[in-house]
């Protein structure tokens, strides 16, 4: 939930310059999660509301905002930091990529608070066309910012010129130039993709109140559908990269999250060091209980959600390097509370409270309360024990008060050097029916994540993002009147998506059930022409063109 800073000033934290609320969803698996552009998620800004929701446009809240933040020190040994939260103390990131002179102009920066959204289904209908045009290019595809792009499009269809590499496609002929009427599209990596790209040294840098880094992100959120566990997952993947003249050492980069899960006032968070992930799960067993039981809250049973770190800088195949810090704040203004300048910001990224005095072991057995930073010896990370085994520490066992949480998980120091990039990747993942305390265990939990870590490592090593023109999908009659045949054949398995496109690559809108040969759609409303089917299942797309009369 909200900081206890007051929010009435925060579309003004420009200076007079407004904030973009521009925004788009994942939401082609169970959960919907959203996306804005100045580098925060979840959470809808001008509602003061959380916006992810599992199940998928169910009402109720898995998540309430996150942000990525991030540190280091130039040669000098100055102090640079780059952060956001809930926009009503101020702003570090803001949408668009930095210019040569390594800033954002406010301008520049309105051009592109977009997000660009591309499903595969998408790409696969721009694939079986024969030839390319505007007018039957998905517009999603079409002004897509990759290099060189002439039709580019950003926020308000402002004109992109798009002279450096950002949105990543497809270059068939090695050009280096994206050019979508010759085939090319979007390199996108699940079934659902949104990328978008933000920089902290634009208008004002007010969130931090420090020196900006000079850094551009580029992102990418995607999601997967098979109906299995890997619906459950929600990917994050950033590429940073250092536009500034420093070179930056002990740099580091972290996720905060300030997960409300359901009710915001009944929570515990935990930690997983295997998995990288911070967890928020119910801190009794009926969420919302001391509320009334609000539309978002989850009841008996609620679910657990994690953010766990699949790619840290320094990882490499078979080794994957430990999470640097876990810990958290509270939402007041003591030691332990809401972080208010870059120093502050910067203790929580290396495991200390606001005034530098580090997270320390302070366990003390079943029963007694633990903060994890009044006594004890210095530890990295903060209630690392599973719930459901009272010799390990956990706010659960602990019998601490459940309330408001939010945490922060950062990679261990390395050096950013000018020009250069880092690569992080970050999942959210969903545990249906986990419990809360004194019932619940990590064991679901981590099956999830263990699922989103084999899903990417095995997409990585078969190649994602290469999409190959569909194959052929039987349908029948054709010409059609009023219904149309669509049969799935072996893939019949359910969990098919059948969507049936025109001529220009509108997705229209008709009845499509399931009969004993696969799908009927019902096309007697559709107006006499061409038009483009595609049926997707598990990753496999097919298509077929038939001509309604």
């Amino acid at each position: 939930m909200l900081s206890v800073v007051g929010l009435s000033m925060y579309v003004l934290q420009g200076y007079g310059q407004a904030t973009f609320n521009t925004h788009d969803s994942v939401d082609i698996n169970n959960i919907t999660a959203r996306i804005l552009v100045h580098g925060d998620m979840f959470w809808d800004p001008l509602g003061e509301v959380a916006s992810t929701q599992y199940p998928a446009h169910s009402g109720k809240s898995v998540n309430f905002t996150s942000a990525l933040w991030m540190s280091g020190y130039d040669a000098g040994g100055a102090l640079h930091v780059a952060a956001q939260t809930y926009r009503q103390d101020g702003n570090d990131y803001w949408p668009g990529p930095l210019d040569g002179s390594d800033t954002l102009t406010y301008a520049t920066s309105h051009d592109w608070a977009k997000i660009w959204k591309v499903n595969q289904t998408d790409i696969a209908y721009f694939l079986s066309l024969s030839s390319h045009t505007t007018t039957n290019t998905p517009g999603a595809i079409l002004t897509w910012p990759g290099k060189g792009n002439t039709y580019a499009q950003g926020n308000a269809a402002a004109a992109l010129t798009v002279s450096t590499d950002m949105a990543p496609f497809v270059d068939l002929n090695g050009n280096g130039i994206y050019e979508p009427l010759l085939g090319e599209y979007p390199a996108i990596k699940g079934d659902q993709a949104l990328w978008w790209v933000f920089s902290d040294n634009g208008p004002v840098h007010t969130q931090s109140k420090g020196k900006p880094l000079g850094v551009e992100v580029h992102a990418m959120a995607y999601g997967i559908h098979r109906g299995t566990l890997i619906d459950n997952v929600v990917y994050f993947d950033y590429t940073v990269i250092n536009k500034s003249a420093n070179d930056y050492h002990d740099f580091r980069l972290a996720l905060f999250d300030d997960a409300d899960l359901g009710w915001y006032l009944d929570d515990f968070i935990g930690f997983d060091s295997l998995h990288r992930m911070g967890i928020v799960y119910n801190g009794t067993d009926d969420d919302g209980l001391g509320g009334g039981h609000p539309h978002n809250s989850y009841g008996v049973d609620p679910p657990q959600m994690g953010m766990t770190f699949v790619v840290l800088p320094e990882d490499e195949p078979g080794a994957k390097v430990p999470l640097g810090n876990f810990d958290y704040y509270n939402n007041d203004m003591s030691t332990a509370g809401n972080p208010s300048t870059d120093t502050q910001i910067n203790n929580y990224m290396r495991g200390m409270i606001r005034n530098g005095v580090h997270f320390s072991d302070d366990f003390q057995g079943a029963g007694v309360p633990s903060g994890g930073y009044d006594s004890g010896r210095d530890v990295n990370y903060v209630f690392p024990g599973d719930p459901s085994i009272t010799t390990q520490w956990s706010e659960c066992v602990s019998n601490n008060n459940p309330g408001d949480r939010r945490f922060i998980l950062s990679s261990n120091d390395f050096a950013l050097t000018a020009g250069s990039s880092q690569h992080i990747v970050l999942a959210m993942v969903v545990a249906d029916s986990a419990g809360g305390c004194p019932d619940s265990s990590f064991t679901k939990i981590k099956i999830v994540a263990d699922t989103a870590w084999a899903e990417y490592h095995s997409e990585v090593a078969a190649g994602v993002g290469k999409t190959v023109k569909p194959e052929v999908l039987k349908i029948y009659p054709n010409p059609a009147h009023d219904r149309l045949i669509i049969e799935s054949g072996y893939y019949a398995q359910g969990g098919e998506s059948i969507t049936i496109y025109n001529s220009i690559g509108q997705v229209m809108n008709v009845p499509v059930s399931k009969n004993n040969k696969g799908y009927e759609a019902d096309v007697s409303q559709l107006p006499p022409g061409l038009y483009n089917v595609l049926c997707m299942q598990n990753g496999v797309v097919r298509s077929s063109k038939f001509i309604k009369q």
